[in-house]
């Protein structure tokens, strides 16, 4: 087995059994393990994506949300339980990273798992290991693009997404140039020879008013609830980690339920590449 593969694991578990303590830090923790605080540090934040710090401010905040949610503890009694000094302080971070008050979260009545326990192996995703999540009720969604349908042949996603690039400067009144839209639409999803089959769209969003260009489709996506997963990535790159990691674990751990009433799922992908080749990209999962 991998000897730092280890390690982390050790570290995570004393993380796990001492997360509300105060003096819970770098030092505390390489002290325990008996490692190099710098490599050690660097280790992990490779291997996980995430810095110790900022993994153990987004665990602590993630158990204090579902004790919003499971308990009717006083807000003041969870800030001092998770280890903050004053209500205010918790509230603060608690925005930071969840986007609204506590108070606010707690009537919402569902519990969005902001960082569950790392779980390591050899081959661990990147994507998600730093999601931001956010719960949106969202208008009508006006798409215009090209679709396609999914049997056995996962190629025709990606000449889907090429008939788009050549022609996105066609669409007009786009509302996000920012961003372009692939939607997984599992209305007529069926399993054949246990394949999935469901229809991909590749397009750009539109205003309602927006004319359909020769050659493309008009998708309407209903007003719904989401919640949405955002973190940096490559455009390129498979979604079946991340999607595998949204509705086989996060899911699991959470209070949402899927809307029945809204079989698809669909995900923006940023136009705008940083130096190292990333974009900012959005899952949205229709909720009820």
């Amino acid at each position: 087995m991998n000897k730092n593969l280890t390690q982390i694991r050790l570290a995570v578990d004393k993380i796990e059994a001492h997360l509300f303590d105060e003096n819970l830090d770098l030092d505390a923790i390489t002290a325990a393990l008996g490692y190099s605080k710098y490599h050690w540090h660097r280790m992990f934040t490779a291997m996980t994506g995430i810095s110790v710090h900022r993994y153990i401010q987004r665990r602590r905040i993630s158990e204090a949300a579902r004790r919003l949610i499971g308990t009717t503890d006083p807000i003041l009694t969870i800030a001092l339980d998770c280890g903050y000094q004053t209500q205010r302080s918790f509230a603060r971070q608690f925005k930071a990273f969840y986007h609204c008050s506590p108070r606010t979260y707690r009537q919402r009545k569902v519990f969005l798992p902001l960082q569950e326990i790392v779980e390591l192996n050899e081959q661990q995703p990147e994507a998600l290991r730093n999601f931001e999540i956010n719960l949106i009720e969202r208008p009508t969604l006006q798409l215009i693009g090209y679709r396609t349908q999914i049997r056995r042949d996962f190629s025709k996603i990606g000449q889907c997404w090429q008939r788009l690039h050549r022609n996105k400067l066609r669409i007009a009144n786009r509302k996000d140039p920012d961003f372009l839209v692939g939607v997984n639409d599992y209305s007529d999803f069926q399993l054949r020879s246990h394949r999935p089959s469901f229809t991909y769209w590749a397009a750009a969003e539109v205003s309602a008013e927006a004319a359909i260009v020769i050659g493309m489709e008009k998708l309407v996506l209903p007003a719904s609830r989401y919640v949405v997963f955002e973190y940096r990535g490559r455009c390129e790159a498979s979604m079946q980690p991340v999607m595998e990691l949204i509705y086989g674990s996060w899911l699991a751990s959470s209070d949402c339920q899927l809307n029945d009433q809204a079989r698809y799922d669909f995900v923006q992908y940023g136009e705008q590449v940083d130096s190292q080749g990333l974009s900012t990209i959005r899952v949205w999962v229709p909720i009820l």
